[in-house]
């Protein structure tokens, strides 16, 4: 081993130093919390991954805040005329639609708002449209070998299938999405 002050060869098992008479071992304070966890970022490995986040795209922008007006000013709107050209047969429909709609409208202002929370429903509403439009699909298919269908509702239960489809894939893969929310889906 060598010893810590003057840097001389010394015996493995000496305690002090037999050029320079000192300690041969320095003993430092252990480094504090806060300094060893500041330090961690900046020799973490970047993970080819995960690019680099960029500052410029952080806040509601862009097709992100498309997808807030969408959720909270045009689907409601769209809605809204669906409603009102419905018949009565479509009253199940009706209800399961607004209902669809509310939470979309709800989980636009948090998404806007730039909640966390928003996350968890944004599974949540990704699924509840995924399942309406699958048995919308399967319902209006079931119908029309009856000869009752709804080429309509087959085809509102389509768009909002694939709708729901590119919107997850947008949020999975947004550079927006992850400046802004620090992740993403």
């Amino acid at each position: 081993m060598f010893c810590a002050r003057c840097g001389e060869q010394i015996p493995d098992a000496s305690e002090t130093c037999p050029v320079c008479g000192r300690e041969a071992s320095l003993q430092l304070p252990p480094a504090s919390a806060h300094a060893s966890f500041a330090a961690a970022p900046a020799l973490a490995p970047v993970s080819a991954a995960s690019p680099p986040i960029r500052s410029d795209l952080q806040g509601v922008g862009g097709w992100l805040l498309f997808f807030c007006i969408g959720l909270v000013i045009l689907g409601p709107l769209v809605v809204l005329r669906e409603v009102t050209s419905a018949t009565d047969s479509d009253s199940s429909g009706i209800v399961l639609e607004l209902a669809r709609t509310a939470f979309g409208v709800v989980l636009g202002i948090l998404i806007w708002n730039v909640r966390q929370v928003a996350f968890t429903l944004l599974w949540i509403y990704f699924g509840l449209v995924v399942v309406i439009s699958i048995l919308g699909i399967i319902g209006s298919t079931a119908l029309a070998d009856e000869g009752q269908g709804n080429a309509l509702a087959l085809m509102y239960s389509i768009r909002s299938l694939i709708y729901a489809v590119i919107w997850f894939f947008y949020f999975r893969k947004s550079q927006r999405v992850r400046a802004t929310f620090g992740r993403n889906l």
